[in-house]
């Protein structure tokens, strides 16, 4: 049996950014031109500014979890070719980097 944990290892925000798709309830948006819609079982590249995909995140892990994972695998079934980030991870940094990014 095979089960989903975190494992932290230094990123390049940045390069994640341009390639990240983040989740929703029902489609996906993409965080380097946020376009809205994407279907994120099927779609490779963004559909307006072609980015193609190599992680994605979801606004609702651990909100909705029945059993640990849950959302990781329900997501992960549907595209094992992305990297599963921690979106609250995610928007903890980039939102130190606005703020930072603000006060220069």
């Amino acid at each position: 049996m095979s089960f989903y944990i975190r494992v932290w290892q230094n990123c390049d925000l940045e390069g994640i950014t341009k390639h990240l798709m983040i989740v929703g309830e029902v489609t996906a948006d993409c965080a380097n031109c946020r376009e809205l819609g994407i279907d994120y079982a099927q779609i490779r590249n963004c559909p307006k500014c072609g980015t193609d995909f190599r992680f994605i995140a979801s606004r609702s892990t651990g909100k909705l979890d029945r059993g640990r994972g849950a959302t990781v695998r329900r997501i992960k079934d549907r595209r094992p070719d992305l990297t599963f980030i921690d979106y609250e991870d995610y928007k903890e940094i980039t939102g130190k980097q606005n703020a930072r990014d603000f006060f220069k």
